[in-house]
């Protein structure tokens, strides 16, 4: 494919696509469309809606235990081979689930799919583009990011009516053999580890720094970091705080609710910070393209600490648009920071394995900030600890990432 000017189009362009399309079909199936089944899954098999729910804690647990492993998995073996398996294995997890005679086989099944779920998604598109993005990396991981919102879009309408029509076991079958057939082998035919693989330089790199381009990922020294392992301990501090917060704020409808908001006006809330989300992705990409990551990381935490301040005092409607603007422009705080960030931090070196433990706390992270809010609301009542707690998270996050970028120019001079 040639562009306008005649020149082709660089290789890391259908990595792009790929990566974009994996968030589409896998991410948004598997996360963002699977309340759809709590219902029909509920209706079918008469068992508390708490044990339906379970299964998102057990694709956690099992992300959190096998996201290290996967990253080890990348630095040392083919992604065209390990991606499209980790892609195949979801679909016939997916697939499995239909078969399921009752909820603890689901349960089963959740923990195993978990584990391929994270060799298929954000930990390998995080890996394939910090590795052919040198320029406009930012750009990329927000059109990437944004495919798990536009599947969400697309998949909603079409897997609820697959549900009404054909049950929730012909569409977990049906969906099943969509992702196989569509993902499978279009990652096999696409996918290449690095440029270096195909001769060629990242995008925007020049030729003329090769060794720069093509770090040596088999090495386990990470430069100027080797003896520095509390920093690495405070990165991973800062990603898990950032995490926690955005978890925690998930509850954000039933907060609401509580606060004697209709459940309507709780989803337009829901549904505005969405909406406001897709934009903010594409606006912190260009942040991190134009200023630095430093900047974005300051601008997130800052807009994330006004969104906390507005969740603190949400009993005021007015505070419900600060909300949907604040929190939606935070949205890429999670699903891109934290790649942005290691690729910046560790300068590809060592990044599959580094970025596995990093997957493993966000994942963590997501889960504990969702679990103490349910916890602390239990014994209070209420929720006067948990958002200024999470705007202290915030807080900590920008302070534990910039401290690790004054050791690391520290080091390297």
């Amino acid at each position: 494919m040639e562009n306008k000017l005649g020149k082709k189009l660089h290789y890391a362009w259908y990595i792009l696509m790929v990566c974009f399309l994996l968030n589409m079909v896998v991410q948004a199936f598997v996360m963002s469309v699977s309340n759809l089944y709590v219902v029909p899954v509920w209706k079918e098999l008469q068992v508390p809606r708490a044990l339906v729910t379970m299964q998102g804690i057990c694709i956690t647990v099992s992300a959190v235990l096998s996201a290290p492993v996967w990253g080890r998995l990348y630095k040392k073996k083919n992604a065209r081979i390990i991606l499209p398996a980790a892609v195949a294995g979801t679909a016939v997890f997916c697939f499995l689930r239909s078969l399921c005679p009752d909820i603890w086989c689901i349960l089963i099944l959740a923990f195993f799919k978990g584990i391929f779920f994270t060799g298929s998604t954000l930990l390998p598109i995080s890996i394939l583009l910090t590795a052919w993005f040198a320029q406009r990396r930012g750009f990329a991981i927000s059109v990437a990011a944004i495919g798990s919102s536009a599947g969400g879009v697309v998949l909603s309408p079409f897997v609820e009516r697959l549900i009404f029509n054909c049950g929730w076991r012909r569409t977990d079958q049906i969906m099943g053999i969509l992702i196989f057939l569509l993902c499978v082998p279009l990652t096999f035919v696409i996918i290449r580890n690095r440029p270096k693989d195909m001769g060629l330089c990242p995008y925007g790199q020049e030729r003329e720094s090769e060794e720069k381009a093509w770090p040596d990922e088999s090495r386990e020294n990470h430069g100027a970091w080797k003896g520095n392992k509390w920093v690495f301990l405070l990165f991973l501090l800062g990603i898990f705080c950032m995490t926690f917060a955005n978890g925690a704020a998930l509850q954000l409808p039933t907060y609401l609710v509580d606060l004697k908001y209709s459940p309507a006006r709780a989803a337009q809330v829901v549904s505005g910070y969405m909406l406001v989300g897709i934009a903010g992705k594409f606006f912190l990409g260009w942040i991190v393209d134009r200023f630095g990551i430093k900047v974005a990381v300051i601008y997130n935490c800052v807009v994330g600490i006004l969104a906390f301040l507005c969740f603190i005092f949400a009993a005021q409607e007015e505070m419900l648009l600060g909300i949907v603007v604040f929190f939606g422009l935070t949205s890429g705080i999670t699903s891109m920071l934290p790649t942005l960030l290691t690729g910046s931090v560790f300068e590809n070196q060592s990044y599959a394995s580094v970025y596995g433990i990093v997957v493993s706390v966000n994942r963590f992270g997501g889960g504990a900030g969702t679990l103490v809010v349910a916890v602390l609301f239990d014994l209070t009542g209420n929720y006067r600890i948990i958002w200024p707690l999470c705007l202290l998270m915030m807080l900590a996050t920008m302070l534990c990432v910039l401290i690790c970028f004054y050791v690391k120019k520290r080091c390297e001079n």
